[in-house]
């Protein structure tokens, strides 16, 4: 005998849609609201119940124009299943779904998408998105009355919803607004308006507006390097969710950075900031000649960087990457994805180990007189799977967190996985200098390392990295830098390190100094540069 289909009348359905979002699905948002109550003097009893009805009320407003019959079911399952997706990561990570957020996930690549799924995900999202999608798929949705009453209906429900937040408004607007005041991410928070409308504006923006006209810049770009002396070689490397308070260079209690601290020319920056929170955003910003307060990334996508100035000059350039991609700061010249399965004892197939970096290096670099900028991109410490990042041999700080569901493990699992990852990137960075060494009879050298952006690891409840940069924490804004400076590199371009690794303990620097100090560093002159940019400047005898 075949069970009966369940009926609902459509207006019912959209109600009991709006409840289970708000309940179930917005559950994040819930428990946010809540704890920012209690952490109040005091607060009025009727605001705190009055919280979920309007969010029934507003997502019954938002839902009501798609119960049309022929996109009901599809568009609701859809939104069903990605807001399940939605959920658990503002649930277990508090990730913001805004527009630089769906910058970020529209281009993430496979292998970094998949280091995100593990049985929690798939738990959540069966029994809240895909369960309730079937159900909804099996339930038998009434129509009665004709076209015109139902429109009629339809406007009712939603002027009744409106209603009903007026109401709220008049009796608690004070509060609302006060909440909402000191708590600017809430906004951001809901689900499915949040990542709905910031993927409209992505798609706007990218796909949809005018497009730019492509800008060349440094066409005046020229070497003024002096007659007679070695070729420049540098090494610039971007690191990957690395963050300043755990380098034992900055200060941090435990050895971080044991291979790089046995540099005595190595100076680090103590005060740097990135430019986003997200790779997508500071990659392409830390390579653009536009600052951070005026970065536009889609400008900068459909203009030329520091790399393109380098060639133009005449520098040999390349870009080897380990990670997700240059997000078109070296579209324009050449450059290697590194294969993941390209050394058996370096990569599983879908990752490789930073070190790969450093394989047929020699290639890279022949002795031909020309000055040479190679840009290396690590995977870092990119998370969740901290635990992929570094080889067993360096499993210092244990026990690690072997799982990409962090928030399952101990904090000082999760530490001492995170601080392996650091310490991994130590060792590399210092082989990329031992390797700089073997060309400093050719060629005067040089080492910039920075990291992309920070990350955050539990600290307010707040896990990876990504958020918002007006909200972002210093975890995930203040970033390690790094420069090291042969004997060779600083008499050629007249440079006092001491007096650089005095300023490094003091300044304040940012992504926004690596267009102009790297062009310094490449001895280019343009108009592009800016010596009040320039890290070195101060330290160096004469401009180049």
């Amino acid at each position: 005998m075949q069970r009966k289909a369940l009926r609902v009348s459509f207006l019912s359905l959209t109600i009991i849609l709006a409840i289970y979002f708000t309940l179930v699905v917005n559950l994040p948002i819930l428990l946010h609201f809540y704890r920012i109550l209690t952490s109040l003097d005091n607060y009025k009893l009727g605001f705190a119940f009055s919280i979920p009805l309007v969010l029934i009320a507003a997502l019954n407003f938002v839902f009501t124009p798609f119960t049309f019959k022929p996109i009901f079911k599809p568009f609701f399952c859809i939104i069903l299943v990605v807001s399940a997706f939605a959920s658990y990561a503002q649930l277990k990570y508090k990730i913001i779904f805004d527009r630089s957020m769906i910058e970020n996930i529209f281009e993430t690549n496979p292998a970094e998408a998949s280091s995100y799924y593990n049985f929690s995900v798939v738990l959540w999202v069966l029994f809240t998105g895909i369960l309730p999608c079937v159900l909804l798929m099996r339930t038998q949705i009434i129509y009665a009355h004709g076209f015109l009453a139902r429109f009629g209906l339809r406007l009712v429900s939603m002027l009744v919803s409106l209603l009903i937040i007026a109401l709220v408004a008049s009796l608690y607007y004070q509060d609302y607004a006060s909440v909402g005041r000191n708590n600017r991410t809430l906004n951001l928070e809901i689900v499915p308006t949040n990542y709905l409308y910031s993927a409209s504006q992505y798609i706007n923006r990218r796909y949809l507006t005018k497009p730019i006209p492509f800008r060349k810049i440094g066409d005046d770009a020229k070497l003024v390097q002096k007659a007679g002396s070695k070729p420049t070689l540098v090494f610039l490397i971007v690191g990957e969710t690395a963050r300043h308070q755990n380098q034992q260079l900055q200060g941090y209690a435990r050895p971080t950075n044991p291979y790089t601290s046995q540099e005595p020319d190595l100076i680090y920056f103590s005060k740097v900031s990135s430019c986003g929170t997200a790779t997508a955003i500071s990659v392409p910003c830390m390579f653009s000649n536009m600052p951070r307060t005026h970065f536009d990334n889609n400008v900068a996508r459909n203009s030329e960087g520091l790399m393109d100035i380098l060639q133009k000059a005449g520098v040999s350039t390349y870009w080897k990457d380990n990670d997700e991609g240059c997000k078109g700061a070296c579209d324009r010249i050449p450059t290697q994805i590194v294969p993941t399965n390209s050394d058996k004892n370096l990569c599983d197939g879908e990752t490789c180990y930073d070190a790969v970096l450093l394989k047929d290096l020699d290639k890279l670099i022949p002795n031909d007189g020309k000055n040479k900028t190679l840009a290396f991109h690590l995977i870092g410490s990119h998370g969740p799977t901290y635990y992929k990042r570094y080889p067993k041999e360096f499993r210092f700080f244990i026990p690690d967190c072997q799982r990409s569901d962090i928030e399952n493990c101990t904090q000082q699992e999760l530490v001492n996985t995170y601080d392996n990852t650091i310490r991994y990137t130590d060792y590399v960075v210092s082989q990329f200098i031992q390797r700089l060494k073997g060309y400093e009879k050719d060629y005067n050298v040089a080492l910039y390392y920075v990291s992309d952006h920070g990350e955050s690891l539990g600290e307010d409840g707040l896990y990876l990295h990504g958020t918002p940069y007006k909200f972002a924490p210093d975890e995930q804004t203040k970033v390690p830098m790094e420069m090291w400076l042969s004997d060779g590199f600083v008499q050629a371009n007249g440079i006092d390190r001491d007096c650089v690794a005095k300023l490094a303990k003091t300044n304040n620097y940012s992504h926004d100094n690596l267009f102009h100090t790297m062009l310094a560093m490449m001895n280019v002159q343009t108009k592009e540069y800016d010596p009040n940019l320039d890290i070195l400047k101060a330290c160096r005898a004469s401009n180049p």
